[in-house]
């Protein structure tokens, strides 16, 4: 069986956590990651529309703004990429508030090694494409009832 490949989007105005960041995912043995790095979230939300990643991690703190807004920014433009956000502090609400924003998982970067990103990673990319199958699914079934509704309409007025 092949080892999965993943495309990530490193968005971290920290050259040295990045490059750790790099490090641990080398590690990682069940998984080769292709990672591209930018340093703000502009230019992270930038590069997220106009190439196509499977995983973005996302660092807290921002010099342009937080990991909160990349998420409602993120949101806004309709990019549906998977986020895992990780920060240097520990904050005791924002593992809650980053969750609720649309992260699929939060780590401190203290306690990220490569067995544990790796795993994270790939949980992170499934939820979402399974997240996304779940949807096309859905807005099928509501199609499929419109149209039985509507076959349903035209029956009833045939019999009237």
């Amino acid at each position: 069986m092949a080892t999965p490949s993943y495309r990530l989007l490193v968005v971290d105005d920290s050259k040295r956590d990045t490059l750790l960041l790099e490090r641990i995912l080398q590690q990682a043995s069940d998984a080769t990651f292709t990672v591209t790095h930018k340093e703000s979230a502009q230019s992270g939300l930038e590069e997220l529309s106009a190439q196509s990643y499977d995983l973005v991690l996302l660092d807290y703190y921002l010099p342009d703004m937080d990991g909160l807004a990349f998420l409602a920014a993120k949101s806004q433009r309709g990019l549906s990429t998977p986020v895992i956000m990780l920060t240097a502090f520990s904050q005791e609400r924002l593992p809650v508030a980053a969750l609720q924003a649309g992260a699929l998982d939060y780590f401190r970067k203290d306690q990220v090694n490569s067995s544990l990103l790796g795993k994270a990673i790939q949980q992170a990319i499934d939820k979402a494409r399974l997240q996304a199958s779940a949807a096309v699914e859905a807005a099928r079934i509501r199609e499929l009832e419109a149209l039985v509704a509507q076959l349903q309409q035209q029956l009833n007025a045939q019999q009237a």
